[in-house]
């Protein structure tokens, strides 16, 4: 499907929204007061601000916006474009024998188009007595010589792991007034340029031919009655000059590395915390 088609299909989801939750909240006075997305709900989401390989740290924020609507029921319960805010917990980066990194990050905020804001590690507690935190580790496809560890626009998908409850009233008015997110928008935030191309060295001209004139022919006058006497002169010599050399050919500018692709996006339980928060190659 292309990118117009799920812009398009994005924004009828949220138009027919309003009637379904009207209708549902009718036919269920539970929903009234509050919608349930259960533990394991998925969330498609795509990066807005990129995370450079150099200075990304553990503790920095992680920003990105929801790329395709969650539904409970028939209905829209998270539109795209609705923000969910993150912080980055571990970085493996990338080396030049391992084009791949590793980022564990925790999923702490949905904050949608009217402020309205839900966070995704409630209070309640899991086996170990921890919170159920909603903590991803993302796989990426990357080159150590790339400036990039998340690109704006980088898609990947989020797993709740605690149920998340949503106000029916804060919903419907964030729906009304929400933007779907738009992937075309996005621009690569790379500073890899391509650099001039090194000029070849021109080739050296060859040298021409070493031409000694000959001697021209020697006449000694016959006597009367006897013919001219002809000495024959030698021809020119000709020696041959040397061949030019060809010159080097130039080399191209630095070529940009591919950008980061994420590959994989998994669960990660609390209790799975590496010792060292960022490794490095």
């Amino acid at each position: 499907m292309t990118r117009v088609a799920i812009f398009a299909s994005c924004v009828y989801l949220m138009c027919a929204a309003g009637p379904v939750w009207a209708e549902s909240a009718q036919s269920d006075p539970s929903q009234a007061a509050g919608i349930i997305l259960p533990a394991g709900t998925k969330i498609e989401l795509a990066v807005i601000a990129p995370v450079w390989s150099r200075s990304a740290k553990a503790g920095d924020s992680l920003y990105t916006q929801v790329d395709f609507p969650v539904l409970a029921g028939k209905a829209v319960a998270i539109p795209p474009g609705t923000y969910v805010q993150g912080t980055i917990e571990f970085i493996a980066r990338p080396s030049r024998f391992k084009g791949r990194a590793e980022m564990r990050a925790i999923f702490t905020t949905l904050i949608f188009a009217n402020g309205y804001a839900v966070q995704l590690s409630p209070t309640p507690v899991v086996n170990a007595g921890q919170p159920a935190l909603t903590i991803m580790k993302l796989t990426i496809n990357v080159s150590s010589s790339n400036d990039l560890l998340l690109d704006n626009g980088a898609q990947f998908t989020i797993t709740l792991a605690a149920p998340v409850t949503l106000d029916f009233g804060q919903l419907a008015a964030a729906i009304a007034i929400n933007r779907p997110v738009d992937l075309g928008q996005f621009t690569s935030a790379t500073q890899c340029r391509p650099t001039p191309a090194t000029p070849g060295t021109p080739g050296t001209p060859g040298t021409p031919d070493t031409v000694i004139p000959g001697t021209p022919n020697t006449t000694i006058p016959g006597g009367p009655g006897m013919p001219d006497i002809v000495i024959p002169g030698t021809p020119p010599t000709v020696l041959p000059g040397t061949p030019g050399t060809p010159g080097t050919p130039g080399f191209p500018g630095r070529s940009c590395p591919p950008a980061p692709i994420v590959v994989s996006s998994e669960p990660v339980l609390p209790t799975a915390s590496p010792n060292q928060s960022v490794q490095n190659p």
